[in-house]
């Protein structure tokens, strides 16, 4: 099989994250001396982030959001005056979750008075 026959049979099975760099890791492979087993655990690597890449893009599109591009960075604290600026960022950066802990009213962060 050649390199465009694996291109087509890769894109036919869905592996096109794989495809778009397999020309690029075959150089790699080859300038860096990459045993077969490093080389495909490559591929796969990039088929991979090339599907969490695609579906990230699909639930950003699926939200329908009216300004998709705007971000915390950009909020207008200042339009009320009473909201916790440090708790936004701390519940947006959700380090709760990734601790597995309940984010709580009693949580170090308190509005302010």
């Amino acid at each position: 099989m050649n390199l465009v026959e694996l291109d087509q049979a890769q894109r036919k099975l869905r592996l096109s994250g794989m495809a778009d760099v397999l020309e690029t890791r075959l150089l790699q492979a080859q300038t860096e001396q990459l045993a077969p087993l490093n080389l495909v655990a490559a591929l796969v690597s990039d088929e991979l982030q090339h599907s969490e890449d695609r579906l990230l893009v699909r639930r950003h599109k699926q939200t329908r959001f009216r300004d998709p591009d705007r971000s915390l960075d950009g909020f207008d604290f200042a339009f009320n005056k009473k909201t916790n600026r440090d708790l936004v960022f701390e519940l947006a950066i959700a380090r709760f979750i990734a601790q597995r802990d309940d984010f709580t009213p009693e949580c170090p962060i308190e509005s302010p008075q």
